[in-house]
């Protein structure tokens, strides 16, 4: 009897294993893509500090578009929010790549956000991470873009961001030296913001690992 329900218990996981990865040719327009980018100071400190989802952190997100005719990712990085290609995006990291679907009831913010998220392209990156610039970074592309399908109310929530280690409470010595290297400024602490972490926790998203 507990062989039997052993073998049941392993046959109803592996169901569930599988319906959490998703394939490259399922890939749609309006899919999200999550991705940690790895080392350095800044990305550290930046999933330090972000929600993780069932242990993995993730410091970059771009949106699925159809561009050209082509299925390309629409993403804020490096200098300019524009198009790559699904590979180019996937080879950037080391780690799994995974994949956030809004429910079906979302059907058509999806489709009018994949549209205008193009629209987004060759608008600066925002170096600052602060809201209501003229510059934008990866999640907060994803913000605005839904929060104009949304005749400008909030799809997604910013909340107050957080800059300090959650073990020290301190201030990470990282963000102190970067803002006051490039920007003369003191950290943003508790400005409004938005990240990977709350968009892939996001309970209307069903979320799959990349094979």
């Amino acid at each position: 009897m507990r062989y039997k329900l052993f073998i049941i218990a392993s046959f109803l996981f592996q169901i569930s294993f599988a319906q959490e990865q998703i394939g490259l040719q399922e890939l749609k327009a309006g899919d999200f893509l999550f991705e940690d980018l790895g080392g350095g100071d800044l990305s550290n400190a930046i999933k330090k500090v972000t929600p993780h989802y069932n242990g993995h952190y993730f410091s970059h997100v771009g949106m699925l578009t159809s561009y050209n005719g082509k299925l390309v990712v629409m993403e804020a990085y490096d200098n300019v929010a524009d198009t790559v290609s699904i590979s180019a995006f996937i080879n950037r990291s080391k780690e799994t790549i995974y994949v956030g679907r809004l429910d079906r009831k979302y059907k058509s913010e999806v489709n009018n956000a994949s549209e205008l998220v193009k629209n987004y392209r060759g608008i600066k990156y925002d170096e600052k991470y602060l809201p209501d610039s003229n510059q934008i970074y990866c999640a907060e592309l994803i913000y605005y873009v839904f929060k104009e399908v949304n005749h400008q109310k909030d799809f997604f929530k910013m909340q107050p961001m957080t800059f300090k280690d959650p073990e020290t409470h301190e201030l990470f010595p990282g963000w102190i030296n970067y803002y006051q290297k490039y920007f003369q400024m003191d950290v943003p602490e508790g400005k409004l913001g938005i990240n990977p972490g709350l968009l892939i926790n996001d309970k209307r998203l069903s979320v799959y690992r990349l094979k």
